[in-house]
């Protein structure tokens, strides 16, 4: 494991241009970003389409990033509109190899708070005692908004092992982590806020960005580590252009794998606007 500030990618899915999943396109991404120096990447997230996947092909998905990248270094995202649906996508995700796992809130429904605690627990019970569950939080896509401290009391009475945001901004992170133990990471998805985070308290970044240039934030990770900020606002000049032509579209993210030669295809099947083609940016930052 990488020491803090972690990073962690967030990896897109691959399509054919009908549609289909290409899983060929996948394995060639998860290969290519196996050895980067990061904490894990997050398979089946918000950036991986999960939900306009079939559970199956989230199975699929996943086997084939623990393959690729290994188990120690995959987060299976099974989160899920219901408890029952998250419950069967952990007991499977366990059975395909994977040891790390996050899970969104339910969506779309209203989610008291005791059912927000028993959806967590059944998916603590259901996994094996050394195995890591992350609650992820994402109100904007998901219409549950949780309070900082009451996630909190979540996270300590399901026995979960971190938390991922995704809020503007940094104050829910402090909120979060100061309603929680010490030795509970909380992750932002603020890809472009790393030394923010950190100042939150916040262990580190879920990027969906990082898998198309991840030398700026790799470099910007490694001057936090050292406490060299000097050298962390210059990898910042590079971060921030990257996150602004890549970060509002995922169709411009597919686009960069196209360019790199991972994806075939930059077909999205979550609804999305038809963006133009991302302007370029410094080659030293649009490495892949």
């Amino acid at each position: 494991m990488s020491t803090r500030p972690h990073l962690l990618p967030a990896l897109a899915t691959a399509f054919a241009h009908d549609g289909t999943l290409d899983l060929a396109s996948c394995r060639r991404l998860f290969a290519h970003v196996a050895d980067l120096d990061v904490e894990a990447h997050f398979v089946a997230g918000t950036t991986g389409e999960f939900v306009a996947l079939s559970d199956d092909e989230r199975i699929a998905v996943l086997e084939a990033a623990v393959e690729e990248i290994g188990t120690a270094h995959v987060f299976a995202h099974v989160g899920a509109a219901s408890t029952h649906q998250a419950v069967t996508l952990a007991h499977r995700a366990r059975d395909a190899g994977a040891t790390r796992f996050a899970a969104v809130t339910p969506y779309y429904t209203d989610v008291p708070g005791d059912a927000l605690l028993d959806y967590y627990v059944r998916l603590r019970d259901v996994l094996d005692g050394d195995d890591e569950l992350f609650a992820y939080v994402f109100p904007a896509r998901t219409g549950v908004d949780v309070d900082p401290e009451r996630l909190a009391d979540v996270v300590v009475a399901a026995g979960l092992d971190g938390v991922k945001v995704s809020v503007p901004g940094t104050r829910y992170v402090a909120d979060l982590v100061a309603s929680l133990p010490d030795d509970v990471p909380v992750y932002s998805g603020n890809d472009a806020l790393l030394p923010e985070v950190l100042d939150a308290g916040g262990a580190g970044v879920v990027s969906g960005v990082m898998q198309v240039g991840p030398a700026p934030f790799l470099r910007q990770a490694q001057a936090l580590r050292a406490g060299d900020r000097a050298a962390a606002l210059a990898a910042r000049a590079d971060v921030d252009p990257l996150v602004a032509a890549v970060g509002p579209s995922l169709r411009a993210t597919k686009q960069r794998l196209v360019d790199a030669g991972l994806f075939r295809t930059a077909v999205v099947r979550v609804p999305a606007a038809r963006h133009p083609r991302p302007a370029p940016v410094a080659p030293a930052v649009a490495q892949v």
